[in-house]
């Protein structure tokens, strides 16, 4: 039986399956180029392939500390062990840098398909859009409830990895995750900056998120201050990794996808994968 769609035949017939939005052949220094709002707004000068080659560069690079951290807990578990109480929480912190950084392939996704420019965000659901033009703003409110799901899911193993699994953490982690996964994706905390719309996350995860990441400075500074504490070193320096993802994440959510300048998202990734060397450095301490 034929499946009747409102796309007339001849669109259907001229539609190629194998059409790609990058140039050919298609290797990955190969960027397209300059969207047509950044021409017009004089801001192509920051999109040449060059620069949104660093730009995806320092995208990918988080996952070489990740996997560095990952096994130096591996490689020290029992010491940990020691430290935390379970194996069970040995293994939470163990995962939580990898659901971070695995949860920033939602983000990747779609830099990739944006050909790793931001442009002004313009929905395909109001509007006609064209990528060769702008970014689509119904994908990126589908990244960032993904990118935020699981980035919380990071950050609350790392907690329930500290604070261990006991009848108020497994509730917390029991509620967070239903609200966060099945709350209403309206309204959203969208706000206005440099004259664009940022921020298109859902309040319900956006509570969840912000709720779960100051838990998560409790545990970094419930682990780390003590160690810091004998090694002379401000204890302020617990935090400092979560401050930096947060810092990184800041800066391109609110000034990357507002400017439109690509340097802005350069910079906030870097801040990113500073917070992952800093990771390294504190747990080193532990040992």
């Amino acid at each position: 039986m034929e499946i009747k769609t409102n796309v007339n035949k001849k669109h259907k017939e001229e539609s190629n399956p194998s059409l790609g939005y990058y140039p050919e052949p298609g290797w990955e220094w190969q960027k397209p180029e300059p969207k047509t709002y950044l021409v017009e707004n004089g801001l192509a000068k920051y999109a040449r392939s060059w620069i949104l080659n660093l730009v995806e560069l320092v995208h990918w690079l988080p996952f070489i500390p990740a996997f560095i951290l990952s096994f130096l807990i591996f490689q020290h578990s029992s010491a940990l062990k020691l430290l935390l109480g379970t194996d069970v929480q040995v293994f939470l912190v163990l995962i939580s840098p990898l659901i971070l950084t695995f949860g920033g392939l939602t983000g990747i996704m779609m830099h990739e398909y944006e050909g790793w420019q931001v442009v002004y965000f313009q929905n395909p659901l109001d509007s006609d859009l064209n990528i060769k033009d702008c970014n689509n703003e119904w994908l990126r409110e589908v990244a960032y409830k993904l990118l935020f799901f699981l980035q919380g899911a990071g950050l609350l193993a790392f907690s329930l990895g500290v604070f261990g699994i006991n009848k108020i953490t497994l509730t917390f982690a029991i509620v967070s995750g239903i609200i966060a996964f099945l709350g209403p994706q309206n309204p959203k905390a969208t706000f206005t900056l440099n004259k664009q719309p940022v921020f298109p996350l859902a309040i319900t995860i956006l509570v969840v998120f912000i709720i779960n990441a100051l838990v998560n400075f409790v545990a970094y500074f419930h682990l780390f201050a003590p160690v810091l504490e004998t090694v002379q070193q401000p204890k302020l320096l617990a935090v400092s990794a979560p401050f930096l993802f947060m810092l990184g994440g800041m800066i391109e959510g609110l000034l990357a996808e507002s400017t439109f300048n690509q340097w802005w998202h350069f910079t906030a990734v870097i801040f990113l994968n500073l917070g992952m060397i800093v990771q390294i450095y504190l747990f080193n301490l532990l040992w």
